[in-house]
This record gives structure tokens, sequence and C-alpha cells, in this order.
């Protein structure tokens, strides 16, 4: 079989050498490959060089495009057929063949050196040896070409087979040389005048409209030498250096972009001449407030407070500041604007207005605060046990300088609710006065009684009546 295949190969070679030199039209190709199959991979058996067997393979190729081929191989050879899913052979070889129809997508045009291909389609396997048993198969894979002479490819394959008989998938590769065979002659080339100006459309850049020639094919209607697809002025002769447009004044401004057409000007200052009526030293063309004198940083705009931001435009005007804080300053530099900071010189999260949140441990005294405040009953005189919570109150507020507290009285809901409202305002009234004793500025401190209209518990029991006679601290940024 070698000897045969080899002497094959060897006519092929010469054929094509001989009488197929220049082919690039050629439509069709044989291709001559070893294989090699495995049954065995598929089983889950792993890759192992003595679980193939070799074979030849004869296929027919047809061109259909620059990235599309047809292709039908005809293969003989052995194979070591699996009779269970553990991979079992009752004998090493049998003899089987295959017939499929293929299609190459090609992934480069096929005149390049090199080719890669993916390939799909169906065919059937003949078990000779097995009665002639007959396999439906849908072969997949990859290939790639290698061009050695105008018409000779060293050709490799690899395929997976999916069988739809039991233990007859397969791992196949191939190797070998495709010919380019047959000849083919070149499509005439026709020329083409669309518009019938006498150029031809491969080289007239206006093929839909009459032109001259040397304009490479495209009009020009009022004959000053530009063609009109590039005049922006097709209808006015002008100079081909303001693209077809007229210049009266001789200042390379073309007229329907000039402002002062009978003045040479500045193209800056679409034709007109230079000015500056606030005489700031910023010409007209560039001043943004030509009527207010400014400084050039600020493109001639006024900037009282020299931060480089125009006044019209800085939320600060007399206050140097940052752009990012559209001309405001951020002393603490916590991202918050100055006027909108409630703490300017002391950081803060936007969440708190700028100023400082309480730590945790802070949060908890003012908690603590609400159970631990007492008076004698019925009463708003403070129990001396309760000053040791307000002078921790006073220590945070001295703390927090730029924030304020808020003191809310509560009762339960047992009396009347008048008088229940009058003794919770003096209570948070007395707590306000210890605070005030301790240090705190009044002017940061506000308090107010709500009698048993803030309940936080069901007055109903005991324990909720507890809960519900407390006085509230609550330290703010305004």
């Amino acid at each position: 079989m070698k000897n045969t295949a080899l002497t094959l190969l060897l006519a092929l070679f010469f054929f094509t050498i001989n009488s197929n030199a220049q082919n690039e039209y050629a439509k069709n190709g044989i291709a001559f490959r070893w294989t090699w199959n495995n049954f065995q991979l598929p089983l889950g058996n792993g890759l192992h060089r003595e679980d193939y067997s070799t074979g030849v393979e004869l296929t027919y190729v047809r061109h259909l495009s620059n990235y599309l081929n047809l292709a039908v191989p005809l293969k003989f050879g052995k194979a070591k057929l699996p009779i269970d899913d553990q991979g079992n052979t009752l004998r090493d070889e049998q003899l089987i063949g295959s017939l499929d129809a293929l299609l190459h997508l090609k992934l480069f045009k096929p005149d390049n050196i090199l080719y890669p291909y993916l390939l799909g389609g169906a065919g059937i396997m003949d078990e000779f040896e097995n009665g002639n048993k007959i396999n439906v198969e849908f072969p997949v894979g990859i290939g790639l070409n290698l061009r050695l002479a105008p018409s000779i490819y060293v050709s490799a394959e690899t395929q997976y087979r999916f069988d739809l008989s039991s233990n007859r998938n397969q791992l196949q590769h191939a190797a070998g040389l495709w010919f380019i065979i047959g000849k083919a002659t070149p499509p005439e080339e026709k020329v083409s005048d669309a518009d019938k100006d006498g150029i031809p459309d491969a080289e007239d850049q206006c093929p839909n409209e009459p032109g001259i020639a040397k304009l490479f094919g495209c009009p020009d209607s009022d004959g000053d030498g530009v063609a009109d697809k590039l005049d922006d002025c097709p209808t006015v002769a002008g100079l081909a250096n303001l693209r077809g447009c007229p210049d009266k004044d001789g200042d390379m401004v073309p007229d329907h972009k000039d402002k002062c057409p009978d003045v040479a000007g500045l193209l800056e200052l679409e034709g007109c001449p230079q000015t500056d009526r606030d005489g700031d030293g910023v010409k007209d063309e560039i001043d943004r407030c030509p009527d207010q004198p400014g400084p050039e940083y600020t493109l001639g705009c006024p900037d009282g407070d020299g931060d480089g931001i125009p006044d019209a435009e800085d939320k600060c005007p007399t206050i140097a500041g940052l752009p990012n804080m559209s001309g405001c300053p951020d002393t603490d530099n916590d991202g918050i604007s100055d006027p909108e900071d409630r703490c300017p010189t002391t950081p803060g999260p936007a969440s708190n207005k700028g100023c400082p949140e309480l730590k945790p441990e802070e949060k908890e005294v003012l908690e603590f605060a609400m159970k631990a405040v007492q008076f004698e009953t019925g009463s708003a005189f403070l129990l001396q046990s309760s000053k040791k919570v307000l002078d921790e109150i006073a220590t945070i507020m001295g703390r927090y300088p730029e924030q304020k507290l808020r003191i809310s009285g509560h009762t339960d809901s047992i009396g009347d609710p008048g008088p229940n409202q009058v003794l919770s305002e003096k209570r948070a009234k007395a707590c306000y006065e210890y605070l005030a004793s301790r240090g705190i500025q009044t002017s940061r401190m506000s308090y107010a009684g709500y009698g048993e209209t803030k309940p936080i518990a069901d007055n109903r029991f005991a324990p909720g009546r507890e809960k519900n006679r407390r006085v509230e601290f609550e330290i703010y940024a305004e």
C-alpha cells in the first residue's frame, strides 16, 4: 500500500508542477494523507501511542469562495474497535473505511503561505470485518495548510468524529500533501464608465458624475480648478487654498466666514482686526468679559480674590478658594466647602454636614443618659446620681465645639397631659441649666418638653412607663 501511495503522490507532484504553476483561479484540488485513528481516548482511557492505528486518505477539494471549501475525503485503514465502554477489543485491528462531506471554513485567504481552517460535516464509516456495519458520523476539527509551491501544500488535520453507534467516537489525525489541479482563466476585466465622461470608473473619483480629466473625472461647475466635491463654494469661483471660496479683502478668511469681508483681519478673529475694548491687555477675540478688565489667566474676566476663578463663576468671590469648590475655601480639607460646612475647621463627612461624627462610645453615653438622668418624683430636681452622666455629656460637647445639643423631656401617660407637658419641659430645662453651669454655652443648646406625646414603649405596663419617663440628648450639626 505504501509503495502505491508514494507512486501516486510523486505523479501528482510532477503533474501540478509542470501543468499548473500559476493557477490562482483553479477551483479543484486533491489531497493525499496518512491517517492515525484512536478509539480509546473518547472512552476516557487516556492518550497512548499504542492505541493509534494507521490508514490512508484521498480527498477531493472544491473551492467555493475565498473563505469556504467543500471536501470529500475517502479513507481506508486499520482500527482497534472497542466492544464495550472499557475499550476492550476482540482482536488487535480491523479494516475500516469512511466517506465524508465536509465544509472548510478558512480563517485566512488561501493565497497566504500559511492558513488554518475549521472543518465540520457528516459521513459514514464501514466496518468491513464486522458484517459491513455502517455507522453515521459527524466530524469536527481543525486543519492547517502550508504552501510549498504555487500548487502544492503540506496539509495536516485533527478531527473528533462523533458516531451515533456505541463505542465508536474517535480522535483522528491526518498529514500529507494537497495539490491544486485543473486549469482556470481569470475573468475578463470589463472597463466600465458609468457617467460616460471617458474616464474609466477605476480611475474616476466621481464615477456617477461627468467630469474632466484634470480633476480625475470630477465636475467643476464654477471653473476655478477645484472639484465640486471639494469646493465649499461650488457655484462661485474662488481660491484653491480656500477650498474654492472667494476672499475679497485678501486676509485668507473666505468671504462666507469673514465677519469683516471688506477689511483685512485675523483668522482667529473671524476676519476682523484685533481690538481690546476694556484695556486689560487681553484681546477682545479671546476676552470672555470684553467690557470688564480682568487678568489674562481668567481670559479677561475679573477675579476679586485672585484664586483663578472668575467672579461670575465664584460662589465666594471675596475669599480665595478652590476650583472644585466653585471658588470657595475648604479649611478642614474634608471635601465640603466652608459655606456648606457646619464645622469648617473640623473635618467630617457630608452625611453629617461636614462635622465629625460621634464615636460609638460617645453615642452610648447619650443613650445611657435617657435612663440615667433621673429626678425626684413629680419634680424637676435632678438626683445627685444624674449629674455624673451630665458631666460626661458636657465633656463630649467640649470635644465638638461647632455642634449643638438638643434636650427633649418626656413623661409617661399617668396624670393629665397638661401638667405632664409642663413637667417634661422643666426637667429638660433643669438639664439645660446644669450643662450651662458646666461651661456649655447656652447658644449651643435648646430644650423642649413633649409630655406624653412621644412614647417609646407601651404606657399600659410599668416597664414601658419607666422607659417613657426620660430625657433625650441629641448632638447635631445645624
